[in-house]
């Protein structure tokens, strides 16, 4: 039986997120044939072999246990040490409900290549472009996929630059951290005045930052499950009754909707998928991503931004989009798994033809 490592929690403003996450896959890989070591880290940075009840992580009290065993890393493909035994603790694979931050930015995935472990998920360069609004956007144009005009800054001053972006690209605009997830330190700018409150909130999760026009259309999902072979579930469409899909929207729905299937032309729903796939591939992404896309009052495609580990609860986008195909989450798990192992064997492989 394997042993799947399930990381939780981290250091980005996104740990709340992780913990809901990580419950669900938690409860839906008590049904599979898995041996399950739960490794939490901490707001602090800290890493810990977490033993008791699964409700103790939904309440975020799961760090006050006695019972924790802080952990360090094994470079040998091995998995964790316990620290207080200097014993190894083996793991076959790791699956890291991480969100945003290190744990999507290419550094914990960096770390797993390091420790030569099979993990879940995109290795380094894809998540760390992936992660980057405006490398990932100027990636994108390489490949043919269309993107929203921003512009990239890393100073709280209305530079020359900024005036005459948004001279060319009016109001509103959008403020975002150039790193950062679930909607985290974006505001809408409706004039100049604003602009300078909305820089300051930006500044406060990421040292660039991105002015990006305003698009006028809806965002429509695409969820992306594979390595080599891909496949991809139903589009969603986001419906907002007002202002725009934020934090608390993406996490509480207070006025806005997921539609899924998406109810759009059936010939865009394609076209999105396919530059889903082209994307997907050009990245070297592998088990999943889910990848947003602008589609404008004109039926212009424009991406918005790649998730290589996106919301993971049950009623999540990415696994309500494969369930409109026939996978259920347990499913989506299972086969994650089996991609992150096939990944490795993959890396071995080649490894040892190169030797």
């Amino acid at each position: 039986m394997k042993r799947i490592g399930v990381v939780f929690g981290g250091t980005s403003s996104e740990y709340e997120v992780s913990l809901k996450s990580t419950v669900a896959v938690l409860k839906a890989l008590e049904s599979l044939p898995y041996e399950v070591m739960m490794i939490g880290i901490t707001k602090e940075g800290n890493w810990l072999w977490y033993q008791e009840s699964v409700s103790l992580i939904e309440n975020d009290t799961w760090f006050l246990e006695a019972s924790c065993v802080p952990l360090s890393f094994d470079f040998t493909g091995q998995g964790f040490v316990n620290k207080a035994t200097n014993q190894g603790v083996l793991v076959d694979i790791v699956f890291p409900v991480l969100h945003g931050g290190d744990g999507e930015n290419g550094a914990i995935q960096g770390l797993f290549e390091m420790m030569n472990l099979a993990f879940v998920g995109c290795g380094v360069s894809a998540s760390s472009i992936s992660m980057n609004k405006m490398l990932l956007h100027e990636f994108a144009k390489t490949v043919g996929v269309k993107s929203t005009p921003s512009l990239l800054i890393n100073t709280k001053k209305i530079t020359k630059e900024v005036e005459i972006f948004i001279n060319e690209a009016g109001f509103p605009l959008f403020v975002k951290p150039n790193e950062a997830g679930s909607s985290k330190g974006i505001s809408k700018v409706e004039s100049e005045a604003e602009l300078e409150k909305a820089l300051e909130e930006a500044f406060k999760f990421d040292s660039k930052v991105i002015l990006q026009k305003e698009v006028v259309g809806i965002e429509i999902g695409c969820s992306v499950l594979g390595n080599e072979d891909l496949t991809v579930g139903a589009c969603d469409q986001v419906n907002l009754a007002q202002g725009f899909f934020d934090y608390e929207e993406k996490y509480n729905l207070i006025t806005a909707g997921i539609q899924v299937p998406s109810i759009i032309d059936i010939t865009l729903q394609q076209e999105i998928k396919e530059q889903a796939q082209r994307l997907y591939k050009a990245l070297g992404c592998s088990g999943l991503a889910r990848i947003d896309f602008f589609l404008t009052t004109d039926n212009q495609i424009l991406l918005n931004e790649i998730n290589t580990m996106p919301g993971f609860t049950d009623h999540s986008r990415y696994p309500m989009m494969m369930k409109e195909i026939g996978l259920s989450f347990e499913q989506i798990i299972e086969a994650l798994i089996k991609l992150g192992v096939e990944r490795h064997g993959a890396k071995l492989s080649k490894a040892s033809e190169s030797n």
